[in-house]
């Protein structure tokens, strides 16, 4: 399904843009501006304009710039069809309800899944607040270092050591039990008995929400050791893939971007350890190895990412399968092994904050990490080197950038004490044997899930702008900041006259939009931003020197930049005719003569006008 664009339309117009940026920037009114510090990079002097008025906000120090749509993208590292559902839920709109049966259904079972597990959760965070302080769940959270503020802002829950609250809970709630079941909340009861048991039962539970703030699914830790397993996660759903989500991105994601990196750990409890000595960029995979989709996820903030594994063998080899998923899809990754084989946790209690931090501070690369242990483990001799020269040769096959590429290649010549000429057969051959796609034969079996749809495709292709002339994009921005510099631009045509197709047809669509609503004018720069790349390209207007123009300056400009445009089309025109004549090898008609005589009348009266 697509979101048409009326509906978009919608949902931009039912979002303040300083409303929205104020939950998460201290923002204060500067003129006819709002003003904070930048959410997008690390500074200490505000610098991040947001225009009430036009709907879209400016970085002068790192040039970030857009409306609520590329807000919410940027910051919360949201596709567009994810941004325009989060917000629309913000604004209580309804989605359209898709064309297809097939598609209503989906977006109806999605919905259903939503509220489900929204209420799963409140049930458990209730019936954690509800236990004493000495109940055993209480007990081990304090023992953790994690107190009510944390209980209240992570949502934190408890699973009754009863056999079926949550489902007589949900059966008072009139919930559609099938699909609790399938969430794999609850599960029927085999033979003649009736009704249904919960899954969850005993357990501490940390509830799992996507980047748009959704519950997707739980995990629940045991609290007695005659449980087993010690940690269990919801069973993969419609709603819910333990290999394509991360536990606590949806609180980490701005410090993510801030930082430009993510930390991943391992576990829950690694995570709110990190988070409780406010180390706030980090997530947790659920318990599982580190997949393909855990990697495109975190390149929607970040192109830079630390591993903080456990020390013990297991952590050191989840390291080594996850660094050719990293490298393959062009991350810069780090890595750190905790001493003594200690995890986050363990080593935050011995040592504190202020010591991981300096460890994550001077972490190594992850290449250089992993390939080192390889190679202590493997000796010196010369079948030691083969077996290396095999695995990484592999592993080098899979890097992305050709630089980093060629550095890993020499640092592990060195290493290994071999030509690079060698490491390189080994990488074609590795390679040779993927095939042709440079990926390995698939084991995914038909019974596996098949990856998601998120959701609808963004509507328009987005208009280029990169390589319009400089005179024809100060027209676009100086138009932007006042109605009456638009009116002046639409009266002398110029959107018509100019060289860049993709301007000409901005051009257009502000004339379409203004003409038919003039009160839309406030708006147009918010528009556009969906529909135009680079985004610097409709929010020049916002940064100097354009938002330090006196009106006689802005008009001067505005004028000038018309004529220049005006001039190379009609030197164009000109030029073109007098080719045609020249090929045409025959008399001049007089039509044509005439256009070029007015043609070069028209250029000196702009001339004499300048």
């Amino acid at each position: 399904m697509k979101f048409p664009q009326d509906f978009i339309e919608k949902v931009r117009e039912a979002t303040n843009v300083v409303d929205l940026i104020s939950q998460y920037v201290q923002l204060r009114k500067s003129g006819s501006n709002h003003q904070g510090l930048c959410p997008f990079h690390n500074e200490k002097s505000a610098s991040f304009s947001v225009s009430e008025d036009k709907q879209v906000y400016f970085c002068f120090g790192c040039k970030a710039s857009g409306n609520a749509i590329t807000f919410v993208q940027n910051y919360q590292g949201l596709t567009f069809p994810e941004a325009i559902e989060y917000l629309a839920n913000r604004a209580s709109l309804s989605l359209p309800i898709p064309q297809t049966e097939g598609g209503a259904r989906v977006q109806s079972q999605k919905a259903t899944h939503a509220k489900i597990n929204g209420l799963a959760a409140q049930f458990y965070h209730q019936q954690l607040l509800s236990l004493p302080r000495d109940h055993e769940a209480r007990v081990y959270l304090t023992k953790r270092g994690l107190d009510e503020l944390a209980i209240e802002k992570f949502q934190l829950g408890y699973a009754p050591n009863a056999w079926s609250d949550l489902a007589l809970y949900f059966e008072k709630k009139r919930a559609p039990m099938p699909e609790v079941e399938r969430l794999g909340l609850i599960k029927s009861r085999a033979g003649a008995s009736t009704g249904h048991y919960d899954l969850f039962r005993h357990r501490l539970m940390f509830p799992i929400f996507s980047p748009t703030g959704e519950c997707v699914g739980f995990g629940g830790r045991v609290l007695s050791s005659e449980q087993q397993p010690k940690y269990l996660n919801s069973p993969d759903s419609p709603a819910f893939h333990k290999g394509r989500v991360f536990f606590g991105l949806n609180h980490a994601a701005k410090f993510i971007r801030s930082e430009d990196e993510a930390i991943v750990v391992e576990g829950y409890m690694d995570w709110l350890a990190l988070t409780n000595f406010s180390i706030a960029n980090a997530v947790a995979t659920l318990g599982t190895a580190l997949t393909v989709e855990h990697a495109k996820l975190i390149k929607r903030y970040t192109h830079r990412v630390l591993l903080l594994f456990d020390g013990d063998e297991a952590g050191k080899a989840a390291a080594r399968r996850s660094l050719p998923i990293l490298l393959s899809e062009g991350l810069l990754a780090r890595g750190l092994f905790l001493p003594d084989k200690q995890d986050p946790d363990d080593f935050l209690k011995a040592n504190g904050g202020p010591a991981l931090r300096e460890l994550i501070q001077n972490a190594p690369d992850l290449f250089d990490l992993v390939s080192t242990e390889a190679w202590l483990a493997a000796k010196s001799s010369p079948t030691g080197k083969i077996q290396l020269l095999d695995e990484w040769g592999g592993i080098l096959s899979q890097v992305a950038d050709p630089r980093l590429k060629l550095l890993y290649r020499e640092k592990l010549a060195n290493l290994l004490d071999v030509d690079p000429k060698l490491i390189l057969h080994t990488e074609r051959d590795q390679a040779q044997a993927k095939g042709p796609s440079g990926a390995r034969p698939s084991r995914r079996t038909s019974a596996e899930p098949q990856p998601m749809v998120v959701g609808p495709a963004p509507v328009v292709d987005k208009i280029d702008l990169s390589r319009a002339s400089r005179a024809e994009l100060e027209i676009l921005n100086v138009i932007l900041l006042k109605e009456v510099y638009l009116k002046e631009a639409l009266e002398s045509q110029v959107g018509a006259e100019m060289s860049h197709s993709g301007l000409q047809r901005v051009m257009q669509i502000i004339e379409d939009v203004y003409r038919q609503m003039p009160s839309k004018f406030d708006t147009l720069s918010a528009l556009l931003v969906d529909q135009v790349v680079p985004i610097e390209a409709v929010t020049k207007h916002l940064s100097e020197p354009y938002s330090n123009l006196n009106d006689e300056a802005a008009r001067r400009l505005l004028q000038d930049c018309i004529k220049r445009v005006k001039s190379n089309f009609l030197r164009s025109k000109s030029k073109e005719l007098v080719k045609g004549l020249q090929t045409s090898g025959g008399a001049v008609p007089s039509e044509q003569l005439e256009q070029i005589m007015n043609i070069h009348k028209n250029r000196r009266s702009l001339n004499r006008d300048s």
